[in-house]
């Protein structure tokens, strides 16, 4: 008999395991996208990435151009409409490439992450934020 009674024991131990791991599986959406992993940035990411960035009532096409000098990278930021691209500073941190600059309304930043030649990020300025989108030439 006890024996029986430790089989059961052991049976329900088992079942309430089995539930909590399920329960805390999470599960997507039927239809949602599947999330890769971001593609991570090089010390020195040199390239020419074209934004899009939404502001609250259009779309901002945008240039970022990263060059190398000496092993330290050097970048330009020019919005479209822009007659000169501005200095910004880049930072890669983990998987987001950060860029700080400086323009009328005060300081922005613009944060990258990239899946491949695929970008994405958020920004904010003066008090705004959004999101953005973009490509690697």
């Amino acid at each position: 008999m006890t024996t029986s009674y430790i089989r059961a024991l052991l049976a329900s131990g088992l079942l309430l395991v089995a539930a909590g791991s399920a329960s805390a599986q999470t599960t997507a959406a039927p239809g949602a996208p599947a999330t890769a992993a971001s593609t991570p940035w090089a010390k020195v990411p040199t390239g020419v990435y074209k934004l899009q960035i939404q502001l609250p009532d259009q779309l901002l096409p945008a240039t970022l151009t990263i060059t190398d000098s000496s092993s330290t990278p050097v970048a330009t930021f020019l919005p479209e409409g822009e007659q000169e691209a501005m200095p910004v500073k880049i930072t890669v941190k983990d998987t987001d490439l950060v860029v700080n600059g400086e323009a009328p309304k005060g300081p922005f930043e613009i944060v990258l992450t990239r899946q491949g030649a695929d970008l994405s990020g958020r920004w904010t300025y003066g008090g705004d934020n959004g999101k953005l989108t973009g490509k690697a030439e």
